[in-house]
């Protein structure tokens, strides 16, 4: 009893290191947002302000057009999650529920598009949705990415652990596929669903190089673009920078909040049948 005693304090002793180690970036973030400008790097380990001030954020709200690039990266983020939770769900569940010719070969593609790195697609990617018109539109950002093999994936492992004979059974009583879809494999790929959202709404939400490389109005940039507005050659404004910084983490911190459970247990549960 006394080793597993001193076993689960050393994991707990280490477990709050960790958590310091990762809260302290966001900590630091947030309090620069509220320091004076001449107080950013001073008082060493002591880096919460002695005195709090709201000019950061002021400059954000009053140089920036912050709510329109807010609303541009919400609407990207959401409609690309969107899309690909869909194609995503209705992918995977033909990858289950039917058994056609090369559906294995197949999926072996699926999952080759995972060791692919992204930033060798994008000029390839970039130059396709230039033939189609589609640079300087949020199009031209969310319509190349709807498709992604690692959700497929993902979701396609969580359908393994739907038993067949509840899908047959509801073929007998007459349900056709969507049927299926909706009484069956949706109500047990909640918990991976959600787990899904909110990985791929962060995943878009911080993407950076690909709309930076899209979009060209200052109307349509994203917030994660918009972190640049205040940095020229060899000097960035610290304040108004880790302000936009702290208001961009607001929404996905909002969103983790209400689908915690979830999350947790669509993490838990999805990917551990193959």
């Amino acid at each position: 009893m006394k080793g597993k005693y001193v076993v689960g304090i050393v994991n707990n002793f280490f477990l709050i290191l960790i958590t310091i180690a990762v809260l302290l970036p966001f900590l630091w973030m947030v309090s620069v947002s509220f320091k004076p400008t001449n107080e950013v790097f001073q008082g060493g380990l002591w880096f919460f302000p002695t005195t709090i001030v709201l000019d950061g954020y002021r400059q954000v709200f009053e140089q920036t057009q912050f709510f329109t690039w807010m609303y541009n990266s919400m609407f990207i983020a959401g409609v690309s999650t969107c899309g690909q939770v869909v194609i995503a769900f209705l992918a995977a569940y033909a990858f289950v529920r039917f058994n056609f010719p090369g559906r294995d070969i197949l999926f072996y593609f699926v999952l080759a598009t995972m060791i692919i790195p992204v930033q060798a697609l994008m000029i390839p990617t970039f130059i396709t949705i230039n033939l189609f018109g589609m640079i300087n539109t949020l199009a031209g950002v969310i319509i190349p990415y709807l498709a992604s093999g690692y959700a497929i994936f993902l979701m396609r492992q969580s359908f393994l652990a739907v038993p067949k004979e509840l899908a047959d059974a509801a073929a007998v009583d007459g349900c056709g596929e969507l049927g299926i879809i909706w009484h069956v494999y949706l109500p047990a790929a909640i918990p991976a669903v959600a787990a899904l959202s909110i990985i791929l709404f962060v995943n878009h939400w911080n993407e950076y190089y690909w709309p930076l490389l899209v979009l060209t109005d200052e109307q349509k940039l994203t917030l994660p673009i918009a972190l640049v507005h205040f940095q020229s050659e060899g000097f960035t404004e610290w304040v108004p920078t880790m302000a936009v910084a702290t208001l961009s983490t607001i929404p996905v911190l909002i969103l983790y909040l209400f689908t915690q459970k979830k999350f947790v247990e669509g993490s838990t549960n999805s990917g551990l049948k193959g």
